[in-house]
């Protein structure tokens, strides 16, 4: 009766322990990245995990986060976005360590410099290991990837200089402030904006930071100090527009420059509200994350006719645009329009704070 008992007790404790996911033994998890998991109260159908890396770590990338772990939760498969630190050989590091992974089969990346050899060679030795690659936001050479998921970086641009161009019909000079013009996003940026300036516009300095904010507002700086003819100022990557606007308010020179910018972070938000920004080009970097993991997803499943349901016969799924004015007040005429309070509720609804 009393070994009955043992045994009885020996099984019940086993399946606490196994139930209740007790801690793992010591360095279980030692060098393993964080597995983000497929959503609150959603198990994970498939056993295989897709990673999106990021070019840096700005808050732009928070709503692109959140749509990867939506898409995880609707589809039932494993997610993770994993943030660069601004650098190629992060990049490079990053996409070995998932080679070295085989749950791992669907990779996003945001190839933060597009002539990059080095990125482009882990990308085609993970599609050698039968890993869908694609790209997002910013896209890199397209041997080394299946598709692009991300904006349509010139037609933005253009409509950013567009803009500036309504709000300062007699002309005048402008600057563009980037991280990195050796970026494919970064290049048919500037080159859309400066098309869309037109004639009387004059593009007269592209100002890189490096993908570092200290320097992002010390590039304003240098430009109000170097050119006094200057009169529109236009911020190319997501960090942009608030070192443009935190620099004219300490300044107090804002009534003298037209301020136009990519992305919508919440402290972009903030300074359109305050009346330091005229109008934002805005992305869905939500979209991006969603369609992205749908996207490899699909590829992973070879479900083939979903695939062409998103791509259309393409390599490129266009996420769209918005041009953010602070009210209807503003003169700006775009067909990409909303205002800052519709543009809000959207946020809410998506449950976003930037985009």
């Amino acid at each position: 009766m009393l070994a009955n008992l043992k045994h009885w007790l020996v099984a019940l404790a086993v399946v606490f322990a196994t139930g209740c996911g007790g801690p793992n033994p010591p360095g279980a998890n030692e060098g393993k990245p964080a597995v983000a998991s497929p959503g609150a109260g959603v198990k994970a159908t498939d056993d295989f995990k897709i990673v999106i890396i990021t070019n840096g770590s700005s808050p732009f990338w928070d709503a692109c986060d959140r749509g990867l772990k939506d898409a995880g939760e609707k589809l039932g498969v494993r997610v993770e976005l994993v943030r660069n630190d601004a650098s190629e050989g992060g990049q490079i590091r990053r996409l070995e360590q998932l080679a070295s992974q085989s749950d791992v089969k669907g990779v996003g990346i945001s190839v933060l410099e597009a002539d990059a050899s080095g990125v482009a060679e882990q990308m085609l030795a993970l599609r050698k290991k039968g890993v869908h690659v694609i790209t997002v936001d910013s896209d890199g050479p397209a041997e080394a990837r299946a598709a692009f998921v991300g904006t349509n970086n010139l037609e933005g641009g253009r409509e950013l200089g567009r803009l500036a161009a309504q709000l300062r019909p007699e002309g005048g000079q402008a600057v563009a402030f980037v991280g990195l013009m050796g970026a494919q996003n970064a290049r048919e940026r500037v080159g859309g904006f400066k098309e869309g300036l037109g004639e009387k516009i004059e593009l007269i300095d592209t100002m890189e930071d490096q993908v570092n904010e200290s320097k992002a507002r010390n590039n304003v700086t240098t430009a109000l100090a170097n050119h006094p003819k200057l009169n529109i100022l236009a911020g190319i990557w997501s960090y942009n527009a608030p070192a443009i606007t935190d620099v004219l308010q300490a300044n107090g020179r804002r009534k003298e420059f037209t301020t136009v910018a990519f992305d919508a972070e919440p402290n972009a938000l903030v300074a359109m509200e305050q009346g330091l920004l005229d109008a934002m080009v805005v992305q869905n970097p939500y979209e991006m994350g969603y369609t992205g993991v749908t996207l490899l997803y699909h590829m992973i499943k070879e479900d083939k006719g979903a695939v062409d349901g998103l791509l259309k016969g393409e390599t490129v799924y266009d996420t769209g645009l918005k041009v953010v004015v602070p009210d209807d007040s503003s003169p700006l005429k775009s067909k990409y329009r909303v205002t800052l309070g519709d543009f809000r509720t959207w946020l809410t609804e998506k449950g976003l704070e930037g985009s």
